[in-house]
């Protein structure tokens, strides 16, 4: 049988042995027996992902291949990341992701002019999802490990300071350029959803606080980070001139948010995640430290392709999908109970005044949309309210 044949001759290579051991070996070769028997058995039924099982070992047959598994592991990555995580070519590792990404194991998306490689949804891989599983643990084992740890985290590092320094430089105009993509109503259905009183609330990205006044109305305990000191401190200045008594201030990233588990009752995120490395990591901290029951709100922009706002707003996404969101609410624990998309041209734009460079841009900015998630039991139904504002969705 092939994958009797496929284990002898794995068995016989040095990297193989080195890296998984013959017990790992051992695990992937009963998942492949199974993985071949259960095709067989649904030969009739089912669209069979993979020309033939030998395209998964064949894929994953090179020690730098079970790296750029491993490191995809912990999310989406441009091509150029790979290489300085790596330290290896572009043309080698281009090379090596077509490689992947043909045999099923790799996914591939544009934003714009970027490409991103990302895991295959497990979904999409059938019953090889078992088997993916397997050799993603046991890539663990490979001797690069610890260093490509160290060189994704100053990758991702290098994404936050640019951000940092971005949000430093424009601080002192960023209350004219807000108006521009924030529709009232957008902030008004976020208090809605985070504020009956008395409650915690976490407002991540306070910038210059312009929520403050409305969630520190209402009675709420409210605590507001954000990276930029510069922000807060335009944050802080608002809290006095407006008297706002109670709000305490922090300097956080959402990615690693340090506050404990269920501390707060809602959190809210206006304009942060198309900023973060990591959108997944910045919704599992926000869920994190929700209370059972709590809720998150996410304010974003959604899918585009407008690629200046990368290169003048130091933006790392290119916006978020109704389904991506939901998504990344699914796969972290929070029941989606609300989802609504304001249009450009329901905000006044006559009426905002852009610094230089960008007075010409205001046609062109993106919808925004606004997400609440409810953290509740796994089990729990999720229900989704949309109202995604007149036009076509």
């Amino acid at each position: 049988m092939w994958g009797s044949k496929s284990h002898h001759s794995m068995g016989r290579d040095n990297f193989a042995a080195r890296s998984f051991g013959l017990r790992g070996w051992r695990v992937v070769d009963r998942l492949l027996h199974r993985y071949v028997a259960i095709h067989w058995l649904r030969a009739e039924t089912m669209v069979v992902q993979f020309q033939h099982p030998a395209a998964l070992f064949q894929a994953v047959g090179d020690p730098t291949r079970l790296r750029i598994l491993r490191v995809l592991g912990r999310g989406e990555l441009t091509v150029q990341d790979l290489v300085q995580v790596l330290g290896l070519s572009q043309p080698g590792v281009s090379k090596h992701l077509a490689v992947l990404r043909e045999a099923g194991w790799l996914s591939h998306r544009k934003d714009g002019t970027w490409g991103w490689y990302g895991l295959a949804d497990r979904s999409s891989l059938g019953d090889a999802a078992d088997l993916r599983d397997a050799v993603l643990t046991l890539a663990g084992g490979v001797p690069e490990a610890a260093g490509d740890d160290e060189a994704l985290r100053r990758v991702l590092a290098d994404r936050d300071r640019r951000t940092g320094e971005f949000f430093a430089g424009i601080a002192g105009a960023w209350d004219q350029i807000r108006p521009a993509f924030e529709a009232p109503d957008i902030q008004a259905g976020a208090v809605a959803a985070l504020v009956p009183p008395g409650l915690a609330v976490l407002d991540i990205g306070t910038g210059t606080g312009a929520l403050l006044p409305l969630l520190a109305g209402t009675g709420a305990s409210v605590t507001a980070v954000d990276t930029s000191e510069a922000m807060l401190e335009r944050a802080r200045q608002l809290c006095e001139r407006e008297q706002l008594a109670g709000v305490r201030f922090h300097s956080a990233d959402v990615q690693a948010l340090p506050f404990a588990d269920g501390t707060f009752d809602a959190a809210y995120c206006s304009m942060v995640l198309h900023h973060v490395a990591s959108p997944g990591q910045a919704v599992h901290e926000m869920a994190r430290v929700v209370r059972p029951g709590g809720r998150v709100v996410v304010a974003a922009f959604t899918r585009h392709n407008l690629q200046w706002m990368r290169d003048e707003l130091a933006h790392q996404w290119l916006g978020f999908s109704r389904e991506e969101m939901l998504a990344l609410f699914d796969r972290h624990g929070l029941a989606p109970r609300r989802y609504l998309v304001r249009r450009p041209s329901q905000i006044d734009l006559a009426r905002v005044s852009l610094p230089p460079g960008l007075q010409d841009r205001g046609a062109v900015w993106p919808d925004v949309f606004l997400a609440v998630g409810e953290k509740v039991p796994a089990a729990a139904a999720p229900s989704v309210t949309d109202d995604a504002g007149p036009g076509p969705r």
